[in-house]
């Protein structure tokens, strides 16, 4: 059985509480099965794809790459998300991947470890290992299709790709170099069908009357906006909704600065000359409400951050909700928002850039979106899985107005919002999501010259990436926390850095010097009366005493240890504690001694409802009694452990059902 060990730095103020209490409520689609079924909303037409709709679909097999190329607004996500519902009409695995659909995009989410973490967590709730390697395992004898959206964005799309094994691959890309495999162009709609997209966005406009004047109107504009569909979809949507004739929208058309469709990857600057004209047209209620969502990630939208950049002094609530609505509907019927259900989403992702780089929310409106989410975020954090499940849907979110608030200098915000998001994030195991709020945070407070808070941040990234068996990068952290509180005179602080920094050396099989950094860290704990830092580093020296075989040291600093954390009531390390002194009993076969600190760990366990930690001592305690020769106690408790393993979606849940078998095995052969 394996020694567990701590590092210190988790009950700062950005280190997230007691991270040890796994809580998960992840919101990944899967069928009964556990199998993910991914499927992104349908787009409303899609026009003149057939016979490309057709290609991919003959190209995509296990094992196989097929990429879809096309600059910006072209529709590769529609024809994308249309492939997922065709091979899956009827919501079950399609029949050549029986392993299931996973859907990414990386439109504001290019750190690729952010697409390792969704692969992973496609199948398990459990995502604490998220590596290259461990994604690489985990689809090696799969046979899913994966979609990657947005390939563009990615930071190392190819590191990603070599992880999909034997699953079929779907990419998107305006970029032809991101094209792995079989390379399929998507180009602008031939002449017939952009008139049939165009006269399905116009629908109900003059111009859709079967005149000879309105056909050649109707064939101009078209021709004049190339066949490209997003633009199609935004001079129908203008139309229908102003009344404007067809006539006047291409008169304008035909003027500078529009006078002819550039190409390119990114086609931003023609969507930002069609969407200026559309946006001039709205009211100023809906400019603002476009503002919050180019602040904001291209995701859905709920209605309340709305009314908090909107809300007026003395205005009631009613009449504020009623406002925020009509200035929602406005841009959903001028094709710059999709309603989706109570949430709203930015119809594509040129939208989204637009209203991000040309429609910029003023700082004052930036620091009351800021502190909607600051007070949410603080309010959902405190109620635990709950309030867990509604901080899912703004995640994304967070993370980005975290970014914007950073870019716009607006400190106190950033270190507000990331304070409240630390348990949550910490507690449901989004290490990457972590890391990138804690270095955004690190940014802040140096800007505000927080050395305090500095030296917790630094402090807090060490401890991750030690959990995450990252040693090199947790140990770079640790050491530039130790110069700061050396200067600023931080004792305890720097007794918790030394503590990582001997963690790191322990785990690297560097035991000497991991003994004298506890040591050091040990004395600075104790001049500061630091009492539950002193128990976890006791307990952290039994550890060290354990790995290399001197099991009379390790239980006196387990004792030692134990005896910390009972004072300072940090029962999930008394619990620690206790089985790694039980695993020490069992070495030396005193099995009863060693069952006695299991069911006390047990009982720990059940008091913090710890549902993975009872299910670990279920087990622990059954294969001692199966060492003791009682089978039938054994086989209580892997039973035990099984049934809370499959409620709690443990990652032993399969080694935990291996020896249930051998228990079961072992007592019909006797």
């Amino acid at each position: 059985m394996d020694i567990e060990q701590k590092v210190i730095g988790d009950k700062n103020i950005v280190g997230g509480g007691d991270v040890h209490v796994e809580e998960h409520h992840h919101h990944y689609p899967r069928t009964p099965q556990g199998i993910p079924l991914q499927r992104p909303k349908q787009a409303d037409h899609l026009v003149g794809r057939k016979e490309l709709l057709k290609d991919v679909l003959a190209a995509l097999q296990p094992g196989k790459v097929v990429t879809l190329c096309g600059p910006g607004g072209i529709g590769k996500t529609a024809l994308a998300s249309r492939v997922a519902w065709e091979l899956s009409p009827d919501g079950k695995p399609p029949a050549h991947f029986p392993d299931g659909l996973i859907f990414y995009s990386f439109y504001g989410r290019k750190d690729v470890s952010l697409a390792f973490d969704h692969l992973v967590r496609s199948y398990s709730d459990d995502a604490q290992d998220n590596s290259p390697e461990t994604v690489c395992h985990l689809l090696a004898n799969k046979q899913a299709l994966i979609i990657l959206d947005g390939a563009e964005e990615a930071d190392d799309l190819p590191a990603v790709v070599r992880c999909c094994g034997g699953c079929g691959v779907l990419i998107t890309s305006r970029k032809r170099s991101d094209a792995p495999g079989k390379l399929l162009e998507v180009k602008p709609l031939d002449k017939l069908p952009a008139e049939k997209a165009f006269r399905l966005y116009s629908r109900g406009t003059a111009c859709c009357a079967p005149t000879t004047a309105d056909e050649a109107t109707v064939q101009a504009i078209c021709k004049r906006l190339g066949g490209w569909p997003l633009a199609l979809r935004i001079a129908g949507h203008y139309l229908r909704n102003t009344g404007e004739s067809a006539a006047e929208y291409l008169r304008w058309l035909e003027k500078q600065p529009f006078r002819k469709l550039r190409t390119g990857e990114h086609q931003e600057e023609d969507a930002a000359l069609l969407l200026e004209r559309s946006v001039a047209q709205v009211s100023s209620d809906a400019v603002q409400v476009l503002r919050v969502a180019g602040v904001l990630a291209f995701a859905p939208i709920s209605l309340m951050p709305v009314t908090a950049v909107l809300h007026k002094e003395d205005e009631e609530q009613d009449d504020l909700e009623l406002r925020s609505m009509e200035a929602l509907g406005e841009l959903v019927r001028y094709g710059l928002l999709e309603r989706r259900g109570e949430r709203w989403q930015i119809s594509h992702a040129l939208v989204h850039t637009y209203a991000r780089n040309e429609e910029t929310l003023s700082k004052d409106a930036l620091e009351r979106l800021a502190g909607w989410y600051i007070d949410f975020c603080k309010t959902q954090s405190a109620a635990g899985l709950p309030g867990y499940a509604l901080l899912d849907e703004e995640r994304v979110h967070c993370l980005r107005l975290i970014e914007s608030c950073l870019d716009r200098g607006l400190w106190q915000e950033v270190t507000h919002l990331v304070g409240p998001m630390a348990v949550y994030l910490e507690r449901q195991g989004y290490w990457t999501e972590r890391i990138i709020s804690l270095e955004m945070y690190l940014i802040a407070v140096k800007k505000r010259g927080d050395y305090w808070n500095e030296v917790q941040c630094l402090i807090a990234l060490g401890h991750i990436y030690w959990r995450g068996k990252e040693y090199e990068y947790a140990l770079r952290w640790y050491e530039q926390a130790l110069p700061i509180c050396r200067k600023q005179g931080y004792k305890k602080e720097e007794g918790i850095a030394l503590v990582g920094i001997a963690a790191d050396y322990g785990n690297t099989g560097k035991h000497e010097q991991a003994l004298e950094q506890y040591q050091q860290g040990l004395k600075l704990l104790q001049e500061a009366d630091d009492q539950h830092g002193e128990g976890i580093t006791m307990s952290n020296i039994g550890s060290l005493y354990w790995s290399v075989g001197k099991d009379k040291q390790a239980l006196q600093y387990y004792e030692r240890g134990l005896v910390l954390m009972r004072e300072t009531d940090d029962k999930y390390t008394e619990g620690v504690v206790l089985n790694n002194i039980a695993n020490i009993y069992i070495k030396q076969d005193e099995l009863t001694k060693a069952l006695n600190h299991q069911e006390q760990a047990l009982a720990i366990m059940q008091e913090i409802g710890d549902e993975n930690g009872k299910a670990d001592s279920h087990q622990r305690i059954g294969l001692t009694y199966k060492g003791l020769g009682d089978l039938a106690k054994a086989e209580k408790h892997i039973v035990l452990a099984v049934q809370i393993a499959e409620q709690s979606g443990h990652p032993s849940l399969q080694e935990y059902r291996d020896g249930l078998e051998q228990v079961r095995a072992k007592r019909q052969g006797a």
